[in-house]
């Protein structure tokens, strides 16, 4: 395998595990009201399919769980709703 094989094999590696990171399988849950006062300051959250929704909802409740500053949260979770977009 040359090297531009190895490094293409490599960066596809990465994108499939950051993929997952963002894209997590969550089931419907019922979500603390923390979560729910973010999400609601995510403008496009509402136009993802539920599938996005469910995992921003996750991301934000594993933010706060980390004790993140709730603005950064928002700006986060914006940023993620953003590139969720992408794969709607």
């Amino acid at each position: 395998m040359s090297n531009a094989d190895l490094l293409l094999q490599y960066a596809a590696s990465r994108i499939i595990e950051l993929e997952r990171l963002l894209l997590v399988d969550v089931p419907d849950t019922v979500w603390p009201a923390e979560v729910g006062l973010v999400y609601a300051q995510v403008e496009s959250a509402g136009e993802l399919p539920a599938h996005h929704q469910r995992r921003l909802k996750f991301h934000i409740n594993r933010m706060w769980l980390e004790k993140m500053p709730v603005p950064a949260i928002v700006i986060a979770a914006c940023s993620l709703a953003t590139a969720m977009e992408k794969y709607a």
